[in-house]
């Protein structure tokens, strides 16, 4: 009976520390998603895999990853929201992305203040060429053959961040034709496009061509950003704002790749979230893939990340409206001009007061 006994205390013993185990787990009933919204390998693809690797590595659970592309990431966003919002599926996207999914019908579902978002990295566009198969060398050159001939400028997709890139860049630049896109379905895709002469400029997320960039089989013309970025000894690529005064402000468009859970999520999981999400941006590998690609580590999140999707939400909008690439204006939907953007009145949408 003794024996007995024993073996009973002992499976109830385990039966208690397998209960906590489970209670203490994020996800208790299966495994979460994170639905990409462009193809794998691509600029939003690469940016996001080492955040959720960090992640899962704190939270000690898998997190499955699924590269769902189509409409600029929309399809990944409205099959997230036509789920349960039990915090079992999670969207990762491009932020300029948001701008084009009202006024381009692709999604109702993908405004920012649906979402909680949190983003780790901020990483610059950059505009890409093969000299020797487009006869392409410098800025210059690249306004002149937008302005004067039909070239092809390759993007991921219609309506996602480096397509509001580009276009804000055209508009500085003074072009005045419509330019011509050529879609891949993502950044790699793009850089490939262009290193074959399939089109004569590609708009990127910069980590999916530096490499290419390093190796010289990319020129890059400049950064969408404020400072120089400097590769090796021998090559350093110029900021968009070295090219005068028209430009100063497109910076303020710089891309992140956030991780998005949907605000209806249960507020336990959401919380598990943000603290693996910290302690992720925190850690050394964080800030070496960061570097490696030639990103910023951020560790944005909160208010502060809504307030920055929104402005930006805004301005890729009224950049495609204004580029005659949308019929429906954003006035529709009430998105302010965002030199008319103002935070204390868009916070209200969020829940803040």
């Amino acid at each position: 009976m003794k024996k007995y006994g024993f073996l009973a205390a002992a499976f109830l013993v385990l039966a208690l520390a397998v209960g906590v185990a489970a209670a203490d787990k994020v996800w208790d009933k299966g495994t979460p998603t994170v639905f990409v919204g462009f193809g794998a390998g691509g600029g939003t693809d690469t940016a996001v895999r080492p955040l959720i690797a960090l992640m899962e590595k704190r939270l000690g659970e898998t997190i499955n990853v699924v590269n769902m592309p189509g409409a600029a990431s929309a399809v990944a966003a409205e099959h997230v929201m036509g789920l349960a919002k039990d915090g079992y599926s999670m969207f990762a996207t491009g932020s300029g992305c948001f701008g084009g999914f009202l006024i381009q019908d692709t999604s109702t579902q993908g405004v920012p203040w649906n979402w909680w978002g949190f983003h780790h990295i901020q990483g610059p566009a950059a505009l890409v060429v093969n000299p020797e198969k487009s006869g392409i060398n410098t800025v210059e050159d690249a306004i002149k053959a937008l302005n004067e001939k039909e070239i092809n400028v390759g993007v991921s997709s219609l309506g996602a961040g480096i397509h509001g890139f580009v276009e804000a860049f055209a508009r500085a630049a003074g072009v005045t034709k419509k330019l011509n896109y050529v879609t891949s379905g993502g950044d790699g895709n793009t850089c490939v496009a262009v290193m074959a002469g399939e089109v004569e400029i590609g708009s990127i997320s910069f980590s999916a061509g530096i490499d290419y960039a390093r190796a010289g089989q990319l020129k890059v013309l400049f950064l969408n950003r404020n400072d120089a970025l400097k590769l090796s000894d021998t090559l350093t690529i110029p900021p968009i704002t070295s090219l005068g005064a028209a430009y100063k402000d497109i910076p303020n468009l710089a891309e992140t790749w956030p991780v998005m859970i949907p605000r209806e999520a249960p507020k336990a999981i959401v919380d598990k979230l943000q603290e693996a999400f910290i302690w992720a941006c925190q850690q050394p590998e964080m800030k070496e893939f960061a570097e490696k690609m030639g990103y910023q580590v951020i560790t944005r999140y909160g208010e502060e990340a809504d307030r920055v999707l929104d402005y930006q939400y805004a301005a890729y909008a009224w950049i495609l409206y204004d580029a005659g690439l949308v019929e429906t204006s954003p006035e529709k939907f009430n998105i302010p001009r965002p030199e008319k953007w103002d935070w204390n009145k868009e916070k209200t949408k969020y829940g803040y007061k």
